[in-house]
């Protein structure tokens, strides 16, 4: 086996871990890599205009998401932060298993080369800006106007929109959560089929390619 590493990125809000809590709910054999556990502690993280900067990515740990990544496409267990957002702080390490799908999940999970280059299928959940702020607003309640509209969107419009060009899928994640779901669902299935097609393919060639030389036919 080797696993098939599929990339779930886009903005706060788009849906991103609801759709990859439903793969993992409908399907047997798939693991899940988050980005979220990769934040650095808040001690470390930089501060623009008095707040703390999440939406850059020099706030993510990108050497340790990249091995995890690597061990896992290897089909190695992975072993990764455990990581608490409540304290915004590690509280320890945990184990990620090697499946037949890893989904990797987060928001920047196109931005850095070297993970992009680990990566089998890149999907990004688009999303409007208005409606970033409105479902993190109802995310987190508790996260300042200023933050939203100075620090969050300037990021993703620096970070995350750019980002988009690497992807193999763009999903319209203003869609109800079915919608989104339907829609991703069907990609990889069909990229799955595509490449369990092509492996079959190359296990003809070879036999026909074996048999030809000792049949001389």
């Amino acid at each position: 086996m080797t696993p098939y590493i599929i990339a779930i990125a886009g903005p706060s809000g788009a849906g991103k871990s609801v759709f990859c809590r439903l793969m993992q709910t409908k399907y047997a054999n798939v693991s899940r890599l988050k980005l979220d556990d990769f934040f650095v502690d808040i001690d470390v993280v930089k501060k623009v205009q008095g707040f703390d900067r999440w939406d850059h990515p020099d706030s993510l740990k990108w050497d340790g998401l990249i091995q995890a990544a690597r061990d896992l496409k290897e089909n190695k267990p992975a072993i990764v932060p455990n990581y608490s957002r409540k304290i915004d702080r590690q509280i320890g390490e945990k184990c990620v298993f090697p499946a037949e799908i890893i989904l990797l999940d987060g928001f920047m999970s196109l931005v850095n080369d070297g993970l992009r280059e680990l990566i089998d299928l890149k999907i990004y959940f688009n999303l409007s800006e208005d409606s970033q702020i409105k479902r993190r607003k109802l995310r987190q309640p508790w996260v300042e106007k200023v933050y939203l509209e100075h620090i969050m969107i300037p990021a993703s419009r620096q970070f995350l929109f750019p980002s988009m060009k690497h992807a193999d899928y763009v999903i319209n994640a203003e869609l109800a959560p079915t919608g989104v779901a339907e829609a991703c669902l069907g990609i990889i299935q069909a990229e799955i089929n595509k490449k369990k097609k092509i492996r079959l393919q190359k296990t003809i060639n070879i036999v026909t390619a074996y048999e030809t030389h000792f049949t001389g036919v």
